[in-house]
């Protein structure tokens, strides 16, 4: 067990955990197991624990970086220049917006993905799953064929092929959702965490439905399927 501190202020920049003083002022104090690379942190100001999964032990802490606005107060840290360990949020207005321009960005990037597959499709699924500490928002994608193959496998029931979970995952396109994770993690409370993340998810799905829909080709049976699984 490793604890790291890093200051919630400091200079205007950012800081390889390295070169900050851990002893400078209030700090998020991250807990880290080597044993199981997890990595848990109480949030600063707004309370709730954040817990963060298969954090790699050769990069801790060394890979850690802590960025500063022009007044030194935290805005976030992030492992290895890319993943998200933690936000700042200065008011509780401010997740919403944050999170939904994130997630719009992310539905454009899987609208690209999906538009290059160049196939006509007779589903599109959106998944979606949210416990309070696990997330996830993804697509998955099928074609006639695909659904075909899914009704004759389940002895011809047309209800087959409204199921997600009947198609290979090879057709999933995921939203990046470790990073969509933390910005939940950091929210105030659970109420804004679920609100969020519903705000998330309505967000995502009408993205994709009103741009997607208007670059591919569809079958006449096709179907636009919001749906959690368990």
């Amino acid at each position: 067990m490793s604890i790291f501190n890093i200051p919630l202020k400091y200079k205007a920049g950012e800081f390889a955990f390295n070169g900050i003083n851990s002893d400078a002022g209030d700090c998020l104090t991250l807990d880290y197991n080597d044993e199981y690379q997890l990595l848990t942190y109480n949030v600063p100001l707004y309370g709730g624990e954040a817990r963060l999964y298969t954090v790699p032990r050769e990069l801790m802490p060394e890979a850690l970086t802590a960025v500063y606005d022009s007044n030194g107060d935290i805005e976030k840290v992030v492992l290895s220049g890319s993943r998200l360990i933690y936000i700042y949020y200065k008011n509780v207005m401010v997740p919403e917006r944050v999170i939904l321009k994130f997630v719009k960005a992310e539905a454009d990037k899987i609208f690209d993905m999906i538009v290059r597959r160049k196939q006509t499709l007779a589903r599109i699924f959106i998944e979606k799953f949210y416990d309070g500490e696990a997330v996830d928002i993804a697509i998955k994608t099928a074609t006639a064929e695909e659904l075909q193959t899914v009704i004759d496998e389940d002895d011809g029931k047309i209800t087959a092929a409204d199921n997600s979970g009947n198609f290979p995952i090879e057709n999933r396109l995921e939203l990046d959702h470790e990073t969509l994770g933390v910005m939940l993690m950091c929210c105030a409370d659970s109420l804004l965490q679920n609100r969020l993340f519903n705000k998330a998810v309505e967000t995502f799905a009408e993205r994709i439905r009103s741009r997607v829909l208007k670059k591919i080709r569809t079958t006449e049976d096709f179907k636009f399927i919001v749906e959690e699984y368990d």
